[in-house]
């Protein structure tokens, strides 16, 4: 009986002597293949100038008689491009609308029949023009043609559409700037820094500066390192 007990003691002590190194083991491995990692971002920013001026201008004549308002729709139609010509545009930069019958509910149904807006577009990629010249439209009033714009958008707007040209350079500065992030991080906490994990692009944004033709651009890379 005595011999038994010893046994059965000596069994359970070796199974948990294996227990316990089984347990190590599997401790140990979990902790070496779950790699640590880090996630920073690097910023670029870019100020640029438009390269696009577009300008919407529109215009009415109000009568109850259509030859009239055709009259008048003609002669300011020619009075405004007579303008934009002297100021430097050519015929190409120049889109006409087509004329268009407005909401007859702010005048009198009554005595006017046909108030018509007219529409001429400039689109011209010298922006400085563009500028310039939307400065001196008050010129055209004393001309006989009143100018009239959407309040949310204003008498002109300045594009930038040359991205593609400075996208690589971007994405390489966010880049770089990145890793940079990453081994000051790795320097201040004392770990090394391992290999690139994974790697991701953000979506170029185009904002708007202190000035209507200069625009800022943006691009953020965010970027995985392995630490040790």
């Amino acid at each position: 009986m005595h011999e038994n007990r010893i046994k059965a003691a000596m069994v359970f002590s070796i199974g948990l002597v294996a227990s316990s190194i089984i347990f190590s083991l599997a401790f140990c491995y979990t902790r070496s293949s779950a790699l640590e990692y880090i996630s920073v971002k690097g910023l670029a920013e870019r100020e640029v100038d438009a390269n696009v001026g577009i300008w919407n201008m529109k215009f009415e004549s109000v009568d109850n008689d259509l030859e009239q308002v055709n009259r008048q729709i003609k002669k300011q139609t020619e009075i405004l491009v007579g303008f934009l010509k002297q100021q430097g545009f050519v015929d190409k930069e120049i889109i006409y609308g087509a004329p268009e019958l407005r909401n007859h509910s702010k005048y009198d149904s009554k005595s006017i029949k046909y108030p018509i807006e007219m529409e001429v577009t400039v689109h011209s990629p010298n922006v400085f023009l563009v500028y310039e010249t939307v400065q001196k439209s008050q010129e055209l009033m004393k001309l006989g043609v009143c100018l009239s714009y959407h309040r949310y958008d204003g008498p002109a707007k300045f594009i930038f559409t040359d991205l593609n040209a400075i996208k690589p350079s971007m994405i390489q500065e966010a880049t770089i700037n990145a890793k940079k992030a990453a081994k000051q991080f790795a320097t201040d906490a004392n770990v090394r820094l391992g290999k690139l994990r994974k790697a991701s692009q953000g979506t170029f944004s185009i904002e708007k500066t202190h000035l209507p033709t200069k625009k800022k651009v943006r691009v953020v890379t965010q970027m995985e390192y392995a630490i040790g």
